[in-house]
């Protein structure tokens, strides 16, 4: 199992709607898959993307987006920047985060699978 490498930096990002944070990592994803968004995921220095539910499946309460340094800036480069981004370290997120993009590459998905990925592999 993945885990954040602890002393570096993760960007966090809490939505309180489960389907609206499976659109942004689904967004993310196409991103990444692109041409444009590959060079975010070069193995030296990948974008990692991970989360965290607070709540079951059918009472969300909150969704936590961590996004290392080379994701939060693939994120400023094509998205609308969101604010209140909160910086954690790796050793301070909860020890059950789900990677979901990360070195390899990954799939362009929808925010169905997204939502998928979200709640079942954690």
């Amino acid at each position: 199992m993945a885990k954040p490498t602890p002393e570096a930096e993760y960007y966090l990002l809490e939505f309180t709607d489960l389907n609206e944070a499976a659109s942004f990592v689904a967004a993310l994803s196409r991103f990444f898959s692109g041409t444009q968004g590959n060079k975010y995921l070069r193995p030296a220095a990948a974008a990692e993307v991970w989360s965290y539910i607070v709540g079951e499946h059918e009472s969300v309460e909150r969704v936590e987006i961590y996004m290392n340094g080379p994701a939060i800036k693939a994120e400023k480069d094509v998205f609308t920047t969101y604010t209140g981004i909160k910086i954690r370290r790796g050793n301070q997120m909860p020890v059950d985060c789900v990677l979901l993009i990360g070195a390899g590459g990954g799939e362009a998905w929808g925010a169905e699978e997204a939502e998928w990925h979200m709640l079942s592999e954690r």
